[in-house]
């Protein structure tokens, strides 16, 4: 409102013609017009009334208006567009109110407001990229959900990752599964994925997973020869009836020749487990362990791209990703985590917890007084690989001793990698990092045409 109609720009009548006052009376509106009042401050229907002293602005008026946002300080505040988030002016406060600054370009109090605005969103943004590369570079979506504060005033289509785009292309999804079973261990999805070309640290070449239906909980493998994954599902299968006190009903898995083993079928034929098995050349109806594969590969890549970390540490990064997936909210599980579902859902065993690191980069490892002397380091510099099974600790390799550390007397320094050699990504690196493809799955039957 202000009391000089020579301010406002084609005067018009008005259909409100009295406004109330701070002390209760009413006073005549004359008319109301357009006013600028910045180069960035434009207001309409601006109401004219004589009796005012001062000219006022309403903010509640003015946020309708111009959809945009005002912040207030002990000192100033500061108007923002909610779609450019450009200020768009400036008040500063004298006594009891807060005045609009028109020369707001040129006021220090306006700079210390953007300066302090842009560093705290700055400092968010910087935040919301270190989960994504602590949690095997999870989508921003979900990170969104996990971290809405940090989102506040950021959009997550602003966020792109190159590793994420080098690390998940793949060609369109498999169908969903709706029809999840009701209680934990009715039904085992299980997959075996390999041969590598490149060993890991302890020479595995393959994998296997074994997911239960209803949790999506994931227990991974590694293995030297794929005709492990008999003794391993039996052994997975003790520890569910030992731990969770549970019956595994169905095992779902394909036609691979590890699951049609003579051992294999005897002990679930014993067990009573009948052996669900996909139609031949269709890994698609494997509807669940198969996008499981490839979401744990997209993590692998990603976290070895990401760190630059050689070819071989592939098989500590897919148990680092197995993980990170267990404990990272699922759209499948109404966003609960798969273990927050699956300690919901059973009594279940006390599984360790530690605060996600960044695969890859450099910890150091506290020495202890009977590996070290006085004169010499009291910290070994490592490589941060991942997490303890058994033991409450984060998995540090030191390289040129290949002495693996489990500890909690770490410090990490997240912003930096063990392996940061750019050539590292160059020439053979680069082409075995794409030896770790969802579809390079061989089994017998792929082997038998």
């Amino acid at each position: 409102m202000t009391f000089d109609s020579r301010q406002v720009s084609t005067l018009r009548p008005s259909s409100q013609k009295i406004v109330s006052t701070a002390n209760g009376n009413t006073t005549p509106v004359i008319g109301e017009g357009s006013l600028t009042l910045t180069d960035t401050l434009n207001l309409d229907s601006v109401l004219v009334v004589p009796s005012l002293d001062y000219n006022l602005l309403s903010v509640s008026q003015i946020t309708a208006a111009l959809s945009c946002i005002v912040i207030f300080w002990l000192e100033f505040c500061v108007i923002k567009d909610i779609q450019t988030r450009q200020t768009i002016g400036c008040g500063i406060k004298r006594g009891k109110l807060y005045y609009l600054d028109l020369q707001s370009k040129d006021s220090n109090k306006l700079q210390q407001a953007l300066m302090a605005d842009e560093f705290e969103g700055e400092k968010k943004k910087s935040e919301i990229w270190l989960w994504h590369r602590r949690l095997g570079h999870a989508s921003f979506g979900y990170l969104k959900k996990l971290f809405p504060s940090l989102f506040a005033k950021s959009d997550i289509s602003g966020f792109r990752c190159d590793i994420c785009e080098l690390a998940k292309s793949h060609r369109a999804s498999f169908p969903l599964i709706l029809n999840k079973s009701s209680f934990p261990f009715m039904v085992i999805h299980s997959d075996v994925w390999g041969p590598s070309k490149v060993p890991t640290l302890s020479g595995s070449r393959w994998f296997v997973t074994f997911i239960d239906d209803c949790t999506r909980m994931t227990w991974l493998c590694l293995m030297k020869t794929k005709d492990e994954a008999s003794l391993l599902f039996q052994n997975f299968h003790k520890v569910i009836e030992t731990q969770y006190n549970a019956k595994v009903r169905v095992l779902r898995s394909d036609n691979g020749g590890e699951y049609q083993s003579s051992d294999l079928q005897k002990y679930l034929e014993g067990h009573g487990i009948i052996h669900h098995t996909t139609c031949s050349n269709t890994p698609q109806q494997n509807g669940v362990a198969e996008p499981k594969n490839r979401h744990l590969l997209e993590v692998v890549r990603a976290s070895l791209i990401a760190a630059k970390t050689p070819i071989s540490y592939w098989g500590e990064a897919i148990t680092y990703a197995a993980y990170l997936i267990n404990r990272v909210p699922s759209s499948s599980i109404n966003f609960q985590t798969p273990l927050q579902a699956l300690t919901n859902a059973v009594v279940a065993p006390t599984v360790p917890n530690l605060p996600p690191r960044v695969f890859g980069c450099v910890a150091f490892v506290h020495l202890h007084k009977h590996q070290r002397t006085k004169l010499t380091s009291h910290a070994l510099q490592c490589v941060f690989i991942g997490y303890a099974f058994h033991k409450k600790g984060y998995r540090c390799y030191h390289p040129p001793t290949r002495q693996m550390y489990i500890t909690m007397d770490v410090v990490f320094h997240e912003d930096s990698m063990y392996f940061s050699s750019e050539s590292e990504l160059q020439g053979e690196y680069h082409k075995e990092i794409q030896t770790l493809d969802y579809d390079y799955h061989i089994s017998e039957e792929d082997e038998s045409g």
